[in-house]
């Protein structure tokens, strides 16, 4: 094969460039840093490279978004911390004007101050945030709150703002103003008691708010101790109160025991025992409970026995302690002494002692002191001379009766167990509240009286009067509330005991209140606020009013909301805190990201330096090797 001149000459300037080129190339990597500058270098690098850069851009965008929601959680906790203080300010002065005597300088004093105190809420209320409403949802240019003469009323909305702090993930910045200062902290009347009556159709099952009582086996037993009787008591299959009384008194008269009757009580929420003074007594009647309760002395606690001669016999009762400890001790005396046919026994009508000298002829024997300053002989009705009988007199015992259960605990639950003395009034049986039950039987049985009620939702005002016509039943009165025409709901509450009413519009503050000097909310167990605007509002009208047991009753709302903002910074400081490590995640990631893109972009400088060196030279040997291979002629020059 022929090898021309322009052939070499080709080749030499093709090789020359070619060298040339990868000197440039390197050249271009020494001055840039970089190992890719055009997507020819590495199209697999270039790649990589675009997704790298990629990462970082969004990491960077999710960086920007934490930082301005972190702005966001700043703010909100400064204005809750805030709002904690403040509502707390207003507790204090609260406990203070509950629990003593104000002129009314003082309290006007105080009720401006809570006052302020509300103004500043609603100052924090409308806060802003470059220019945007932090409380009011999407509504940014809207003021939260406004405040009216009956209430408070939310003006935004319940929008969110959402800010993208991952791929995946978004986080809810903004808090919404009815949440915070609207939300209803507790139903007004949740905890009332409105100790609801009982009568003879109250069901036993009803009793104790619902729990009833023991009725396995459902007996228990009622004891006369001054007769020794006792009764067995069986109310297993009671339905109402009425039956559960027809059982006991009954079963008393069934057994003998006439002292003693059951019936409803005058508290109007409790079974009475009603007893009568019968005078009998037994050998089991204590001692104590003669002569009318004041007992026998004794201390020393003895008699004398005498005939005015031979027969002197002293008898000890001073370790008696019942009837029949007085009767076993004379006759065990008068026997070992001689003289058996002296016998003490009950008297004929059973109301006292008798002692009977059987001997032909009696032994003419007389009962006396043993001591002038004694009275054992006449507190046991036997001073004075035997003869054939000495008839006591009547001890006149107290009614004494013990009420014990069996096995169960019915007699606990019917409020009756335990030892009487007298007439007993039972202990509350608590019956729950049912929409039939009458007002009138409510305040154990003094009903609610007359006056109104005024609830305040917002802007809007409505009266309920608790002796309108046709208001009978509990749920008369509910049917009445929530037929009122504002937006809630009143039901028995979850205890069973009261009526609550329940704020159904989260937009509106909630007060109920009395009207005028009445206290109708209050006997019904649902003066209140439901909210804590609503609670800060009632506080300020109380103060005004000098209502003490009103500024009392608002501790606990005061509580309450001093718990809500507690848990709505804590809320905000989890967000916060998320923010955090999240932010601190996308900054670690940013760190590898860019290790990587390093890796696949940036140049070795090391070996660049050596390549581009040892390409240099390369590059000036072919020049020269060239210049003496090809040597130009003067055609070429013509050419």
């Amino acid at each position: 094969m022929r090898i021309s001149t322009n052939m070499l000459n080709d080749r030499v300037v093709f090789n020359m460039q070619r060298s040339l080129a990868r000197f440039l190339r390197l050249e271009t990597q020494m001055s840039s840093g970089r190992r890719i500058n055009q997507p020819s270098d590495d199209p697999v690098g270039t790649q990589r490279d675009l997704g790298y850069r990629t990462e970082l851009a969004k990491g960077e965008q999710y960086r920007s978004n934490i930082e301005q929601a972190q702005t966001w959680m700043q703010s909100y906790d400064t204005i809750l911390g805030d709002l904690k203080d403040i509502v707390s300010s207003a507790k204090e002065i609260a406990v203070a004007m509950a629990n003593g005597v104000y002129d009314d300088v003082t309290r006007n004093g105080a009720a401006a101050e809570v006052e302020s105190l509300y103004e500043r809420i609603l100052q924090l209320a409308t806060s802003e945030l470059e220019g945007r409403q932090v409380f009011s949802g999407h509504r940014t240019t809207t003021k939260a709150l406004t405040s009216t003469a009956t209430g408070v009323v939310y003006r935004g909305d319940t929008g969110q703002i959402d800010y993208q702090i991952e791929a995946s993930a978004r986080l809810t910045v903004n808090l919404i103003g009815s949440e915070v200062f609207l939300r209803q902290l507790r139903p007004v009347g949740a905890e009332a008691d409105l100790d609801a009556g009982v009568s003879g159709g109250t069901l036993v099952a009803d009793l104790h708010n619902g729990a009833g009582i023991d009725t396995a086996p459902g007996t228990f037993t009622i004891t006369d101790l001054n007769l020794g009787l006792t009764s067995t008591i069986d109310v297993s299959g009671a339905a109402t109160l009425n039956d559960v009384i027809a059982a006991i008194n009954a079963q008393l008269a069934a057994d003998g025991i006439t002292s003693l009757t059951v019936r409803l009580g005058a508290e109007g929420n409790n079974l009475m025992l009603d007893t009568s003074e019968t005078g009998l007594i037994s050998a089991a009647t204590a001692l104590a409970r003669l002569n009318s309760g004041n007992g026998v002395d004794l201390q020393p606690g003895q008699i004398r026995v005498t005939d005015g001669a031979g027969i002197n016999e002293v008898i000890d009762f001073s370790g008696a302690a019942t009837v029949g400890d007085i009767i076993a001790a004379f006759n065990a005396h008068m026997s070992a002494a001689g003289y058996g046919g002296v016998t003490m026994g009950l008297n004929a009508a059973g109301t006292g002692l008798a002692i009977t000298d059987a001997g032909a002829p009696p032994l003419g024997l007389r009962i006396e002191e043993v001591a002038p300053d004694q009275t054992t002989a006449a507190n046991l009705g036997l001073a004075g001379t035997v003869g054939s009988l000495l008839v006591g007199a009547d001890l006149a015992p107290t009614a004494a009766f013990r009420v014990a259960e069996t096995t169960g605990t019915t007699a606990t639950d019917l409020g009756l167990a335990g030892d009487i003395t007298g007439d007993f009034a039972g202990n509350d049986l608590d019956p729950r509240l049912q929409p039939t039950t009458p007002l009138a039987s409510l305040q154990h049985g003094l009903g609610l009286g007359e006056g109104e009620i005024v609830l305040r939702q917002g802007e809007r005002t409505r009266t309920i009067a608790l002796d309108a016509p046709g208001m009978v039943t509990v749920q008369d009165l509910i049917d009445a509330l929530n037929g009122c025409g504002l937006d809630i709901t009143a039901a028995i509450n979850a205890g069973g005991r009261g009526i609550q009413i329940d704020n159904n519009d989260s937009t509106r503050s909630l007060v109920v209140a009395d009207v005028g000097n009445g206290r109708a909310a209050k006997a019904l167990g649902v003066w209140g606020g439901a909210d804590l605007m609503g609670s800060m509002l009632l506080l300020i009208e109380s103060l005004r009013a000098d209502d003490q047991e009103g500024t009392g009753r608002l501790l606990q709302n005061l509580d309450d909301g001093i718990e809500h903002l507690l848990n709505q910074r804590a809320s905000v400081g989890a967000r916060d805190i998320r923010l955090e490590r999240t932010h601190s995640r996308l900054t670690d990631l940013e760190l590898g990201f860019t290790k990587l893109l390093s890796e696949v972009e940036d140049a070795d400088m090391t070996k660049l330096v050596t390549d581009l060196a040892t390409y240099e030279n390369n590059y000036q040997a072919a020049l020269m090797a060239s210049a003496r291979i090809i040597q130009p002629s003067l055609l070429d020059f013509l050419q």
